[in-house]
């Protein structure tokens, strides 16, 4: 599917699963290499640049959260040139998506176009893109504000999961996202050059590369949150069995007495007090007992219980 949008001359067009012919077409009529072609038809596991004399090439990923589990990479062909722009995509975008919407509901109003040339139109894709990120990455951080409170309220075993879940999500988050930087900052720097946009571009790069900072930002800051509530998770769970086991251990040992008068009193021998006693059995237990209270009390003063 194509979408298109022309301002002031200068096009978009926006490339979602693309069949062969509509590839093709898109080619021809920018002057695009075959290379580029079959570089977007064909999946691409790591960034990219590449420069030519009329246009300049980038392959970028961007993390999103799999509704499935987990995360996932999404994978972004741009190509620029003076005075066009296309995009290439081979699943649903999200921002992507809001976007055109953003640019229908402008066009259908007739408001005043924003970014008309290429230059501010690259700046405003890429921003939206990272400010999605941004999203992303607030929903993950509420969800960090629930699991905080499961931790707190007793909840520390069924935590653990859901920390591991995050975890690998923003790690996903984080690795893409550092791999932006020199492939971002290297397609930049070219379209900076007289031979593109100029030297006026260096305000859209500052911009840009501001919004790619502050999504890596987030992302970092939430992470370190998680690996501390990670360990926080670790400690209380650690209390807490620490504590189980003491309370078993003072148990066993509350029983001793038990086992020691029990053993006592079963030896066969004819001078054993008590033993001819008609209440004998009343008086043992109440030994037994008694022994029990007196360790129970002693645990509770030392405040072992």
């Amino acid at each position: 599917m194509l979408t298109r949008h022309t301002r002031k001359g200068v096009t978009w067009i926006d490339m979602e699963s693309p069949t062969r012919q509509e590839l093709q077409d898109v080619v021809q009529e920018f002057g695009i290499d075959a290379r580029i072609e079959e570089e977007i038809i064909s999946p691409t596991p790591y960034p990219l640049v590449v420069s030519s004399e009329n246009y300049l090439y980038l392959i970028l990923h961007f993390p999103t959260t799999d509704p499935r589990g987990g995360a996932k990479n999404q994978e972004i062909d741009f190509i620029v040139g003076k005075n066009f722009m296309i995009t290439a995509r081979y699943e649903v975008i999200d921002s992507i998506h809001n976007l055109h919407k953003v640019f229908e509901a402008e066009e259908l109003l007739g408001l005043p176009e924003k970014e008309a040339d290429a230059e501010g139109l690259l700046e405003r894709v890429m921003r939206h893109l990272y400010a999605a990120l941004c999203e992303e990455t607030e929903q993950i951080a509420r969800m960090l504000e629930r699991i905080e409170n499961d931790i707190f309220t007793g909840k520390e075993r069924e935590t653990v999961q859901n920390l591991s879940k995050v975890s690998r999500v923003l790690l996903r988050f984080d690795t893409t996202l550092s791999r932006h930087s020199d492939s971002l900052a290297a397609f930049l720097t070219e379209l900076a050059t007289p031979e593109f946009f100029g030297k006026d571009f260096k305000e859209h790069i500052a911009h840009v590369e501001a919004e790619r900072a502050h999504a890596a930002s987030l992302v970092g800051s939430y992470r370190a949150v998680t690996n501390e509530l990670r360990k926080t998770n670790d400690s209380l769970l650690s209390t807490k069995q620490n504590d189980i086991v003491t309370r078993l251990t003072l148990i066993a040992v509350a029983g001793l007495p038990l086992t020691i008068i029990t053993g006592l009193f079963s030896i066969s021998t004819g001078n054993l007090p008590f033993m001819n006693s008609p209440h004998a059995f009343l008086i043992v237990l109440g030994i037994m007992v008694t022994s029990v209270l007196i360790f129970v009390s002693y645990f509770r003063i030392r405040k072992w219980l």
